[in-house]
C-alpha cells in the first residue's frame, strides 16, 4: 500500500531529522532517486514505492530534486546531504526500498484478506559511515564542540598542590553526574589556561586556596569568558544540565 510506505518512510525521515539536528545539522539537500535501467521488481511495485517516497517527502514538507535512474537496482531511494557551518554539502543519510531481498528470501506476510503478500524492505543509513560522520562533525565545529559533545567537558586547574584533595573531590562530584572532567597540573597556571583554550575545553575552573576555603570555583567558559566565582554545586548542576539538555552552560 502506498499509504503504508508513506507512513513508514515519514517515520524514518522524522528520526533522521531528530538525530541530525541534535548534532547541529539543520540544512539538507534531498534527492529522490528513481528506477535505473537495470533493476529487479515489477513496474507496478516500483511506481507505488516511488510515489510512496514522494508522498512521504510531501508530508514532511521537504523540497527535493529527482535523480532520474539514480536508484539502486533493487528499489528507489532518498539521499540526504547535510550542510556544514561553511556551506559544504556532505552525502550522509540514505533511505532505500528493497524489493530484491524479500524475494530472494521468499518472505511473505498475510494481509487483511488472508492472502499472502510480498513485503518491501526498508534500508536506512542515518549516519552513513560512522567514522566519516565523526570527520564531518570535527570539520563542522572546527573542533570547538558544544559541551555535550566535547571529549573533555570541564577541566579543573589547581593553583597549588594544597588544593589537590579538594579538586579531586570536586572532580568526583562531576563524574558522578556524568560529566567528563580532567584535572590539570604540572605547569604554571597561565600555561595550563592557555593549553585548555588551545584544546577548546568548554568549561575551565581555576581553583586556589581561597576558592577551596569558600567552597567555590573560578569559572571561565569558551562561550562567555570569565564568569567569576560560583558555588561548586551550582557549577556541577549547570554542567550536568548542559550535557543532558544539549544546551549551554
Amino acid at each position: 500500500e502506498k499509504s503504508v510506505i508513506e507512513d513508514e518512510i515519514l517515520r524514518v525521515l522524522n528520526l533522521t531529522e531528530r538525530i541530525l539536528s541534535n548534532f547541529g545539522f539543520n540544512k539538507y539537500e534531498i534527492n529522490l532517486s528513481t528506477r535505473p535501467e537495470k533493476s529487479v521488481g515489477e513496474d507496478e511495485i516500483w511506481d507505488k514505492a516511488t510515489e510512496g517516497l514522494r508522498g512521504a517527502l510531501g508530508k514532511k514538507g521537504w523540497d527535493y530534486v529527482v535523480d532520474e535512474g539514480g536508484g539502486a537496482f533493487y528499489g528507489p531511494k532518498i539521499d540526504l546531504k547535510i550542510q556544514d557551518a561553511i556551506g559544504r554539502k556532505w552525502q550522509c543519510s540514505t533511505i532505500q526500498l528493497d524489493f530484491n531481498l524479500p524475494s530472494r528470501f521468499d518472505m511473505s506476510y498475510v494481509d487483511n484478506a488472508s492472502e499472502k503478500q510480498r513485503p518491501i524492505m526498508i534500508h536506512r543509513a542515518i549516519f552513513g559511515s560512522l567514522e566519516r560522520f565523526f570527520g564531518i562533525l570535527v570539520e563542522n565545529y572546527a573542533g570547538d564542540f558544544p559541551i555535550w559533545m566535547a571529549p573533555t567537558q570541564c577541566r579543573l586547574l589547581p593553583v597549588t598542590d594544597a588544593v589537590a584533595p579538594y579538586v579531586e573531590e570536586v572532580a568526583d562530584k562531576m563524574r558522578a553526574r556524568g560529566v567528563r572532567v580532567e584535572v590539570g597540573g604540572g605547569d604554571r597556571l597561565g600555561k595550563m589556561i592557555r593549553k585548555a583554550e588551545l584544546e577548546k575545553v568548554p568549561v575551565v575552573c581555576v581553583v586556589g586556596v581561597r576558592d577551596m576555603e569558600s567552597g567555590v570555583l573560578s569559572v571561565r567558559t569558551r562561550a562567555d569568558g570569565e564568569l567569576g566565582e560560583l558555588v561548586v554545586d551550582e557549577v556541577v548542576d549547570r554542567l550536568a544540565s548542559a550535557v543532558e539538555s544539549k544546551g549551554a552552560f
